[in-house]
């Protein structure tokens, strides 16, 4: 089996609720959830954060995450999910010069994600 990696993705610029995946909930950054959840699934073994936000690349730092620079490009509201998943799949790759066997896509306004959750779909995935 190769590595499992968690990705979250989040942005500076969100147009409908600015500063969403940074705004405090219950004490913590919206993105502390699902930073959280990946960082104590049980089936995760690495966990990036693929961002343009300074706020974002600081917090997910403190969690212990890697970081990933996402091109600005890719940081616009026009620009697709599926291509900033793409640029951090690869960078991934790059980085860690190994195979890759999963991916766990998370975003950093996913609060409601848990670690149990990430760790029983990757057990069926790899059923």
């Amino acid at each position: 089996m190769g590595i499992v990696a968690a990705l979250l993705l989040g942005r500076e610029g969100s147009v409908g609720f600015p500063g969403k995946n940074t705004i405090p909930v219950f004490g913590r950054p919206l993105l502390a959830y699902p930073l959280l959840a990946a960082i104590n699934a049980r089936q995760v073994d690495a966990v990036y954060v693929s961002t343009d936000s300074e706020k974002i690349k600081t917090i997910a730092g403190d969690f212990g995450a890697t970081v990933i620079d996402r091109p600005p490009e890719l940081a616009t509201k026009e620009a697709l999910g599926e291509d900033a998943y793409a640029h951090g799949y690869r960078h991934i790759r790059y980085v860690l010069k190994k195979d890759v066997e999963l991916m766990v896509l998370l975003f950093c306004n996913a609060a409601t994600i848990l670690a149990q959750t990430i760790d029983i779909g990757i057990e069926a995935l790899r059923k």
